[in-house]
């Protein structure tokens, strides 16, 4: 009787420990898209962050990336007008992948027709180099 109450104890906390082989592939590879990004994107910052009065393309040559990185995606950075604009082409999914992981940051969404998609708060202005349904990143350096 012991051995049984034993088993199903050690049934139920199995049942309460996450599954991983539960998340998908797909949501998988979404989540690595969005953790390559994020990557990415600290790189650019801390890259802007260190040259104040930087404009232009920011070539990913001159960015310190991890060795092991290897871009899942043509992102690509560029400072305008005072502003870091960090993007590139992203599926919804993936582009849904990388604001949670950023927990819903208003800085981060899609371009549609010159600003950033969601719109939470104000309207944030995306310039026209940036190609509508792209992931951004934006933040001010000045």
């Amino acid at each position: 009787m012991k051995a049984l109450a034993v088993l199903a104890f050690l049934l139920g906390v199995l049942a309460l420990l996450p599954h991983t082989a539960d998340i998908s592939q797909e949501d998988a590879s979404y989540r690595a898209v969005a953790v390559n990004y994020a990557v990415y994107r600290n790189e650019v910052f801390r890259y802007v962050y260190g040259r104040r009065g930087i404009s232009g393309d920011i070539p990913l040559a001159s960015l310190n990336m991890p060795e092991s990185w290897r871009a899942l995606r043509a992102w690509r950075a560029r400072v305008d007008a005072g502003r870091c604009y960090v993007y590139g082409e992203a599926s919804p999914q993936e582009i849904a992948a990388v604001r949670r992981l950023f927990q819903g940051s208003f800085a981060l969404g899609m371009a549609d027709s010159g600003r950033l998609v969601p719109v939470l708060g104000n309207v944030i202005a995306v310039p026209g180099f940036i190609p509508n349904g792209c992931l951004v990143s934006v933040t001010e350096v000045d």
